[in-house]
């Protein structure tokens, strides 16, 4: 057997490969043809493997790093993605122009007048200025979506850098330093604003600060990102600055009357009331009040000395700078938002009215409460308007920052306190906010701080009766027009946006038990009818000042004091 099958196998000269007469194994050759086949897919099937099990670098962009914006964000408000005034990067260029932005041609000769000058101010010759952008022009150019960088070459896209990143800083240093300078009318002003803060408006940040060295570093530190800062924080956000002088004029006037209760009120009742002998009344009363003004006035101060700590930690840093280096303009300005320019500081909290609380406690035990509703304890399920919080004791007051993480709901006994950051409202502020809305979901950033705050918005304001409140407390800053427009506008933005539901969920929550607690509905109803203005407060000061003397001279004459006189 053996024999035959050797001799059935012969060697081709040529190939030098075997070959034989396959009638007598073909069950081995063939398994050898499907395991030749098979090495192909076993391949293929490794690398789809590999491709599940290699970790994603957490810090890789899932796209570029200025991208568009998504569609199904601008086909609600397409009009909040263009400019109006001027075109920044190759997106809308009017070399590249297209159906989603307007001809910019005439207002493009803004950017030469402010290239100029910047360059004059510099005192840097051009060529050396657009040499030190030509450097990081590869790297720029992998900021944009590589399908519409495809038709601009390297001189072009220099020159679009060059030209676009001048007239950026040169604006900025107008608007903060040299305002008279800019050669504009305000509209023109406020249309460059709103460009310069759309997404797809924007160039990589690296250029800006190539630039900002370029013409403001000083022993190694470049003083240019501070008109940046200043730019962005000062006019854009536009925070409210604190009622401090009035706060400080309350202090003051308390501080006052603490001083002298001890000596006026005793003489006054001494005088009403000891008609036998009103110096030794007078003396005896005075080292009680003492006592008291010292237990008042000596807390208010460490008290006073806490918030203006506080006031302190809670500053805006100019020099500041953000931990992560931003892509673009529009993302500084994101982080500004969030609140990471705040300097991070223990904020003081007033605990008082122990005894009310304990009073509180005990009637909650003997006061049928409503059962909690099972989804009220997510937060993000019930939502009330401004007008119904203040119905159930809930205050609003401004946030000493402008960010936007610094929202905090604090419950008392009797009341709430809501705290929220102060936003201004003018022309561009639905562009801007959307704007940032786009950037937080193309770089799939997580938690969504923008949407979930325009969300929160929404749930707050119905009409124009919350937008009132609202600005009667500082948090509102209304420079759009009436109320109503304002409402309309956080309707109409909250009405395609879907919040993270993370985000204020605590505050949401306890705004919830605060709506629910019968006790504090109570305490609200009472303080909106006796204390609703000063004039309702004075005659309710006056009547319990009455009664308290009253009852006092009635005590004094059933037990009138004894006469140590000699007879």
């Amino acid at each position: 057997m053996s024999e035959t099958l050797l001799s059935e196998i012969r060697v081709d000269p040529s190939t030098n490969k075997e070959e034989g007469i396959h009638n007598n194994q073909p069950q081995e050759l063939k398994m050898d043809e499907t395991l030749g086949n098979d090495l192909p897919k076993k391949d293929d099937r490794s690398r789809w493997f590999n491709t599940i099990m290699i970790r994603e670098d957490k810090d890789q962009p899932l796209g570029p790093k200025i991208p568009k914006v998504a569609d199904e964000l601008r086909k609600k408000t397409e009009e909040c993605y263009s400019p109006s005034m001027v075109s920044i990067g190759p997106y809308h260029s009017p070399a590249h122009h297209n159906a989603h932005s307007p001809p910019l041609g005439e207002n493009e000769i803004l950017k030469f007048s402010m290239a100029r000058q910047f360059i004059l101010d510099s005192g840097k010759e051009i060529e050396l200025v657009f040499s030190e952008v030509e450097k990081g022009i590869q790297n720029a150019r992998e900021f944009y979506n590589l399908n519409d960088m495809k038709a601009v070459d390297d001189e072009a896209l220099t020159r679009m850098m060059f030209l676009d990143g001048c007239f950026i800083i040169q604006f900025i240093h107008c608007v903060t330093n040299n305002y008279e300078n800019l050669g504009m009318t305000d509209r023109q002003v406020a249309g460059v604003k709103r460009d310069l803060l759309l997404l797809e408006n924007q160039i990589p940040f690296p250029v800006l600060k190539s630039l900002t060295s370029l013409r403001y570093e000083k022993d190694g530190t470049n003083h240019g990102m501070k008109h940046v800062n200043d730019f962005l924080f000062f006019h854009i956000l536009n925070p409210k600055d604190q009622p401090l002088r009035t706060r400080k004029l309350l202090w003051s006037t308390v501080c006052l009357l603490l001083m002298f209760l001890p000596i006026a009120l005793p003489f006054v009742l001494s005088r009403t009331f000891g008609s036998y002998n009103p110096d030794l009344v007078f003396l005896s009363m005075v080292p009680a009040f003492t006592v008291m003004e010292l237990c008042l006035l000596i807390p208010a101060w460490l008290l006073w000395l806490l918030l203006r700590k506080g006031r302190q930690a809670s500053g805006y840093d100019s020099q500041w700078q953000p931990d992560e280096e931003p892509a673009h303009l529009l993302q500084l300005l994101y982080f500004l938002f969030i609140g990471s320019h705040n300097i991070k500081g223990k904020s003081s909290s007033r605990r008082c009215g122990h005894c009310l609380s304990y009073l509180a406690t005990c009637l909650k035990k003997f006061i049928p409460t409503k059962p909690v509703v099972a989804r009220g304890s997510c937060g993000h399920y019930l939502y009330y308007s401004a007008k119904e919080l203040k119905k159930v004791g809930i205050h609003f007051m401004s946030s000493q920052t402008s960010a936007l993480t610094d929202v905090k709901f604090k419950s008392s006994s009797l009341y709430g306190t809501l705290k929220l950051p102060s936003i201004t409202i003018v022309e561009s502020t639905k562009s801007m906010l959307l704007n940032l809305v786009a950037f937080e979901t193309s770089a799939a950033l997580n938690p969504l701080w923008i949407t979930s705050y325009i969300c929160f918005m929404d749930s707050l304001i119905d009409d124009a009766d919350d937008v009132k409140e609202l600005r009667s407390k500082g948090i509102i800053i209304n420079f759009h027009g009436a109320d109503q427009q304002v409402a309309d506008l956080f309707n109409h933005m909250g009405s395609f946006l879907e919040p993270d539901i993370r985000v204020y969920n605590d505050v949401k929550r306890e705004i919830n038990e605060q709506c629910e607690s019968i006790v504090k509905k109570w305490v609200a109803q009472w303080q909106q009818t006796y204390f609703h203005s000063p004039w309702a407060f004075i005659a309710f000061a006056a009547a319990a000042v009455g009664l308290a003397l009253t009852a006092t001279q009635t005590y004094y004459t059933a037990h009138p004091p004894k006469n140590n006189s000699t007879r």
